[in-house]
């Protein structure tokens, strides 16, 4: 199988630790509960914004130049950060970080016949999982995203992993 270079681990940690910095540096004090529903419409709304960048829906066929590209990346890596503090509030931290062998399989699957199907499906795992609490869910939901990266937007693990902590 293929090998992805892609520390999920690390990438979480210095997610958390970026927006606990933030939370300190701006002294900002709010319920739990709060917090987690405030990640999930964070989350919500990055994938929408994904979603934009990506523009499969507007049935547009122009080829995305550079600088669309970093933007997509940008707004992919925006909703992955999205993931991870709505992982790390939920205490579902294991749920994020995958195996060499899962992250070869995810790389493997084919690409999705249907962007706007795979979209919403993880749409309604997230609302499962914020709902009715539902850990599965959201762990399906993590799974589609990383193969929306890997395969369906080609991104390179090692690229995404630079850039998310280059940030």
């Amino acid at each position: 199988m293929l090998s992805v270079a892609l520390d999920l681990a690390k990438m979480l940690q210095t997610a958390i630790q970026r927006r606990n910095q933030f939370l300190y540096e701006n002294d900002i004090a709010i319920s739990s509960d709060e917090t987690m529903r405030g990640n999930y419409v964070r989350l919500d709304v990055a994938l929408a914004e994904l979603a934009n960048a990506m523009g499969w829906f507007e049935l547009t066929t122009t080829p995305k130049t550079a600088d669309e590209e970093t933007t997509l990346r940008n707004a992919y890596l925006k909703a992955m950060d999205g993931f991870f503090q709505v992982a790390a509030k939920q205490t579902w931290s294991q749920l994020i970080v995958q195996s060499d062998d899962k992250l070869a399989a995810l790389t493997s699957a084919r690409k999705a016949k249907s962007l706007s199907q795979q979209y919403l499906s993880m749409k309604q795992f997230l609302y499962d999982a914020f709902l009715k609490h539902e850990q599965p869910a959201f762990e399906h939901a993590w799974h589609l995203f990383l193969k929306l990266g890997l395969v369906d937007l080609g991104f390179a693990g090692e690229e995404l992993e630079q850039a998310f902590l280059a940030e």
